[in-house]
């Protein structure tokens, strides 16, 4: 299937300099393209402050369109203004093609992974082009170590208050392996529509269905109650190995 990608960095084009929307295939619009640059994260928007850090992430640009991004620390910001320059990189969809993909935007995440895309790129592209992925998921390798029956529990704690309300998971060791708990036990349908980040700091401008922090102060906490996000805590029977 065809799938179109943009990339939204810190740069200097012809275009604008610092963090904008960078280079984008034929089909993405103008329209598109502005939301796309709303959801995407600039300076120092990765939770983790570890030049490894990574952010996956999922979210419906309109009822017929949704992209997969990831979000990763490249080198340091041209500007020279001190910290590394981050890097998002997507896939943009319509929606009902995640169909051969059982609805899971982490199964297209593996796929796609393993295909070189959603990656730190050598340089900077100045265009892209569409890229072509299986019309149907290869499958994913389970990561072990998570205890699934505390796991089961936890994401249908998880479940209910997403028919609610947006959820903030507190103390998930790996947020990836959660989100697979909780979209593992979603009709497929339903799953497409929960949108995710596994590692992006709040914002107003990214308004996730679920998001992951590794701790949270009283004080954030009560600024999540005030926009009607859900706070909550992994208990430790979620044991996850390392």
């Amino acid at each position: 299937m065809q799938v179109e990608q943009a990339l939204f960095t810190s740069a200097q084009t012809r275009h604008a300099r610092g963090y904008h929307l960078v280079a984008r295939s034929s089909g993405i619009t103008d329209n598109m393209a502005k939301a796309l640059a709303v959801w995407s994260p600039s300076h120092d928007s990765l939770v983790e402050s570890h030049a490894a850090a990574e952010s996956l992430n999922y979210y419906r640009l309109n009822d017929e369109w949704a992209a997969l991004t990831r979000s990763v620390n490249g080198e340091s910001e041209y500007s020279n203004r001190g910290g590394l320059r981050l890097e998002t990189n997507m896939l943009v969809f319509r929606a009902s093609q995640l169909a051969g993909y059982d609805y899971h935007p982490l199964l297209l995440a593996d796929t796609a992974l393993s295909l070189g895309h959603l990656r730190l790129r050598d340089r900077t592209p100045q265009q892209l082009g569409t890229i072509e992925l299986p019309q149907s998921s290869w499958g994913r390798i389970d990561e072990p170590g998570i205890n699934e029956e505390a796991s089961h529990e936890f994401a249908v704690r998880v479940i209910k208050q997403l028919t609610r309300s947006r959820v903030m998971i507190i103390g998930a060791a790996r947020p990836k392996m959660m989100v697979q708990a909780v979209l593992d036990r979603l009709p497929p349908r339903v799953r497409g529509r929960v949108t995710f980040s596994t590692g992006l700091r709040p914002s107003l401008h990214r308004p996730f269905s679920l998001q992951f922090l590794p701790q949270l102060d009283d004080r954030l906490r009560e600024k999540m109650a005030s926009a009607d996000v859900v706070c909550l805590d992994v208990p430790a029977t979620v044991a996850l190995s390392h």
